[in-house]
């Protein structure tokens, strides 16, 4: 294949070829990671989903998904199916949305759904990676709308950003972005556009805290508040840090203090639960046993309190936990990157066996290679991220711009949540940043088939010539 600009059209990749690379990509990814990794939180949502007993300790809509698909096929594997499905289907809308050459195409699809990092991601049978898969289809959705088409395929792409959006209990700050984007893609009249979006935001965010509050009074059986342990998490760091004991009584046993904290290891950086398993004392979590209403009252103001009282302090802790969420995992964070756990619960019955044992243990231990350099880390991925968003913006005007500053944006928000909300140094949070940013860029900088009735040059303004194909 001769060397030649990307706008050129007769190097270029068709449709065809896209999908049935993307297809190979499927089955290279089922192939290695079958039946996906199963760490304890899996088990006890796969147990969740088998026996009926749902528990809003996770949001419950992907485990009455789970649920439907064991009635269906009765191999809790049928989740990771449906999860790489919709991963690899909204991709390929993606890529073919978009002009490539054989060698870039090629390129994306090794970096975006093929890398290491993002395959042991999506290995696990967790709601980041659920929560992932919808938003790549639901992005695919909208790459392919084109002006004059049926909006079928944008209402689909929206009602899959509503039920991405209960997904994770911070789920809806990723989805608000995207919806703005869709009704960006839309508007037809660029004079109310920005007015548009703004009622395209406030509309998602508004559906999707009604459609989580209706799945959890539909399914949950039994509900539990998880902030406590977040609250108790930050009051122990500040604790260690102003050397005086923040703690309400009522929560930990007698004799608990700063230095048993520290001496214990019962207060750790890089997780919330050494808390409730390290101390001599004891502090409960609130979670197994709930705190009542009035002490949950008194939790609140007591965090309240702390925090306005000593804000260097709790702004250290969090931005601590947020460097070791976003980066290199070595260390006493090293397993907190992935998880590769078959783990059982109750009356589970056994997991179906691996597909390809050597392959998936090849994976595993190129993983383990790379698992603490930073190609491993969120940070590459999250200023890709912001520099995408930064020239998106800045060329706002190219039909390309709308998705593409819907994905960085709710990317680089939902990340930013976890300054304030993570309780633990986890990648998998930052799951659905580091998938979609090969995504985010190669929206961008690909251009538009010239067959559809708004392409353009294929380079955005102030970006120069577009990239040249490879091959």
């Amino acid at each position: 294949m001769q060397r030649t600009h990307a706008g050129d059209s007769d190097t270029m990749v068709g449709p065809i070829g896209v999908w049935l690379l993307v297809s190979l990509g499927f089955c290279i990814s089922l192939a290695l990671l079958y039946p996906g990794h199963y760490p304890f939180d899996s088990a006890y949502q796969y147990w969740q989903a088998r026996s009926g007993e749902f528990s809003n300790i996770t949001p419950v809509p992907m485990i009455g998904l789970w649920s439907v698909l064991l009635a269906a096929f009765g191999n809790p594997a049928s989740l990771l199916c449906l999860n790489l499905g919709m991963f690899w289907a909204g991709m390929g809308w993606c890529l073919a949305a978009r002009k490539f050459s054989f060698g870039w195409l090629l390129v994306v699809v090794l970096a975006g759904g093929l890398s290491p990092l993002v395959l042991v991601q999506m290995a696990h049978l967790l709601s980041d990676a659920h929560m992932t898969a919808v938003l790549v289809l639901a992005a695919g959705l909208l790459a392919r709308h084109r002006p004059g088409r049926s909006r079928a395929g944008i209402c689909m792409a929206l009602a899959l950003i509503v039920y991405a959006g209960c997904i994770r209990q911070n789920s809806l700050v990723a989805v608000i972005p995207l919806g703005a984007a869709a009704t960006w893609i839309l508007s037809t009249m660029a004079t109310s556009r920005y007015r548009l979006v703004l009622a395209g935001a406030l509309a998602t965010a508004l559906i999707g805290m009604i459609a989580s509050i209706a799945f959890d009074r539909a399914l949950a059986d039994e509900r539990r508040p998880l902030w406590p342990m977040l609250a108790l998490w930050d009051l122990a760091a500040m604790s260690v840090a102003t050397d005086q004991l923040l703690l309400p009584p009522f929560t930990h046993g007698p004799g608990l203090d700063v230095q048993e904290l520290r001496d214990s290891g019962a207060f750790d950086a890089a997780s919330v639960t050494h808390l409730f398993v390290r101390s001599r004392s004891g502090v409960g979590s609130g979670l197994v046993r709930p705190y009542p209403a009035a002490q949950q009252r008194e939790l609140a103001a007591a965090w309240w309190s702390a925090v306005r009282e000593h804000p260097r302090e709790y702004l250290a802790h969090r931005l601590r936990t947020t460097q070791l969420v976003f980066g290199r995992h070595d260390g006493a964070t090293a397993g907190l990157a992935y998880y590769t756990d078959r783990s059982s619960y109750r009356d589970n019955p056994p997991l179906p066996e691996i597909l390809n044992p050597r392959a998936h243990q090849g994976l595993l231990d190129l993983a383990a290679r790379l698992r603490p350099t930073w190609v491993f880390s969120a940070w590459p991925y999250l200023l890709a991220h912001l520099g995408v968003l930064i020239l998106a913006w800045r060329g706002r005007q190219d039909p390309r711009a709308a998705l593409v500053l819907g994905v960085t944006s709710s990317a680089l928000v939902y990340a930013a949540s976890f300054i304030i909300l993570a309780p633990s140094a986890e990648l998998r949070f930052v799951t659905w940043p580091i998938v979609s940013a090969t995504l985010a860029i190669a929206l961008w900088f690909a251009p538009i088939p010239a067959r559809h009735p708004d392409a353009r040059s294929g380079a955005a303004p102030g970006s120069g010539p577009a990239r040249p194909a490879a091959g």
